[in-house]
This record gives structure tokens, sequence and C-alpha cells, in this order.
């Protein structure tokens, strides 16, 4: 049965990369966004990942993955409902004060809904979406094999995409256990307890397990990749945020390269997978993060750089 299922995912896949590859009227960047969207599963992951690096693809290629970050297909919320009674025992409603039905967010691997805990404290759940891990185990598969995809979309020799597949590989597998993503969430929220500026939202360890995760609600802030979008449409966007809420997007800009520096160069730990729908702004210019599944960490080789940087500062 799984053999029939990688043949017919195979063929899925192959189908979509030919037709992109003959169509000729739609520009290469587009194209290439295109076999992610429509490829789904880890493939929507890997381009997100993609997305970000700007040091091995064109930026053309980089921002036209963007639009991949908070734009999946919504999965019905019956097959989500059963998810959640497979992990927990019981159905939402009955775990919960109050269940929104309606996701609030829509990612690769998991939807998020709004809800109350039994005292009345606002959260959101988390709840993985339903075969994930079969599905990425498959394409898992297929992506070392359309490891040469961007030499057949022509984006560049220096395009080493088989280096990232690798690594993506083994940051998915764990981005699936939610419990790491728990414990992750933990340590980033003890290494900035020191920094109020840097807010990371309260997970609940009583009410998660591998494939659900319940965490603070956080209202009353702003998703970086909404305030982009808001000041393309109209730059006086980025002057109301200053006047309303005390946001400056510049200086945040700033703060935000600080503190992924302070992360790496002094907790020797930090959020790898920082693009702008998992981070947000709040009120009296504070930057929080969401979504702790990537993490990284640091050896003490970053304290010799961190010398060598002290000392071209100097």
């Amino acid at each position: 049965m799984w053999l029939i299922k990688f043949f017919k995912r195979f063929w899925t896949i192959t189908s979509i990369s030919l037709r992109l590859l003959l169509d000729r009227k739609t520009k290469p960047e587009v194209r290439f966004r295109l076999f992610f969207e429509r490829s789904g599963g880890a493939f929507v992951k890997l381009g997100q990942i993609l997305s970000l690096r700007h040091d091995l693809i064109p930026p053309r290629y980089a921002n036209e993955l963007l639009n991949l970050l908070s734009k999946v297909k919504v999965a019905p919320y019956s097959a989500m409902r059963q998810v959640f009674i497979d992990e927990v025992g019981q159905p939402p409603e009955l775990v919960f004060k109050e269940f929104e039905t309606k996701p609030i967010a829509s990612a690769s691997i998991s939807q998020v809904y709004r809800a109350l805990l039994p005292d009345g404290t606002p959260v959101v759940v988390k709840i993985q979406r339903p075969g994930i891990k079969q599905i990425f185990e498959m394409d898992f598969l297929l992506a070392r094999f359309f490891g040469r995809l961007g030499s057949l979309f022509r984006i560049g020799s220096s395009f080493q995409i088989q280096d990232v597949v690798k690594e993506f590989i083994a940051w998915s597998r764990l981005e699936l256990d939610f419990r790491e993503e728990l414990l992750n969430s933990q340590s980033l929220a003890r290494h900035s307890e020191n920094h109020p500026r840097t807010i990371i939202p309260h997970s609940y360890a009583e009410w998660s397990t591998e494939r659900i995760l319940v965490s603070e609600n956080m209202t009353e802030v702003f998703s970086v990749e909404k305030v982009l979008e808001e000041i393309e449409r109209d730059p006086t966007h980025r002057e109301r945020l200053e006047l309303e809420h005390k946001i400056n997007s510049e200086e945040l800009a700033y703060y935000f390269v600080f503190d992924i520096m302070r992360q790496y160069f002094i907790d020797g730990f930090f959020h790898a997978d920082p693009h702008p729908a998992n981070l947000f702004f709040a009120k009296d210019n504070k930057l929080g993060y969401f979504d702790f599944g990537i993490i990284g960490r640091a050896g003490e080789a970053r304290l010799d750089l961190l010398r060598i940087v002290y000392g071209i500062a100097r």
C-alpha cells in the first residue's frame, strides 16, 4: 500500500514539474514558486525555507517564494477534530471551555485555532494535519530525487539545493513532534528573560502532546508579514503604527538583527526559521516570535567568531 502511494505521489510531482517546465508564458520565478505550491506537503515547507536563502538563490526567486509563507490550503475541521480526538481521547469542545472551529492560521504541517482553557485563559491550539508525517516521509525521498530542481529551472549553478534538502529533512523530522517545539519555546523563553523587548509566547505542557500544542494567545500584536504587506500598499501605515501603537518598524528591524545575534553568539541557541509569518510586533516597540519547530544550536566555535567581529569593530 505504501509503495502504491509513493509511486502515485511521484507521478503527481513529476507531472507538475513537466507542465511547469513546458510553460514558457509564465515567468521562471513564478513557475519555481508554483512547483512548491502545487506539490504541497513537505515541498511547501522546503519552499518556505528557501524563501529566506538569498545566499543560495537569486532575490527574485526568494521573494516569489515568500508568497508560500501563509497561503496554505485549509484542511476541513472534521479531519483536524479527528486528529485531536486520536491524541487526547476527547473532542476539543469537551476539553476546552470554548473552541473556535475556524482556523486563524494554516501552515504546511498544522492549523491553529483559538480556544479557552477550562479556567477561561485564552489560548491557541495547534493541531497537526492528518497523515502529514507519512506524506512528509514520501516527500523526503522525492525531495532528494528532485534535488537538482534548481538547474532544471535554470536559476543558477551556485544553487546547492542538495545540502539544503539534507538539512531540511533532518529538521522537519524534529518539527513533526510538537513536544520538541514545546521544549524549544521554553528554552528560548528562559534565555530571553532578561530581554523585556523580546516576547516568547508561553506554552502549556500539560495540554500538549506529540501532535497538539497549546500556547498563549497573543492579542494586540501585529504579524510582520501583514505589516510589510500594509506598508507596501500604503507607506503611511508605518507612521500610523508609531503614532497609535508606539511601534517603530525600522528600529525593530535593527533590534531583530541584534536579538538574533544575541541568541546565536551569547546563548548559542537561536530561532532558525524567523520568516515574516513567524515574527510579530507588539506595542511599546517589542518583537515576538512564533513557531519554534526549527531551532539552531551554535557550538563553542562561535566565540572565536565573536572575538573576530569584536576585533574588527575595535
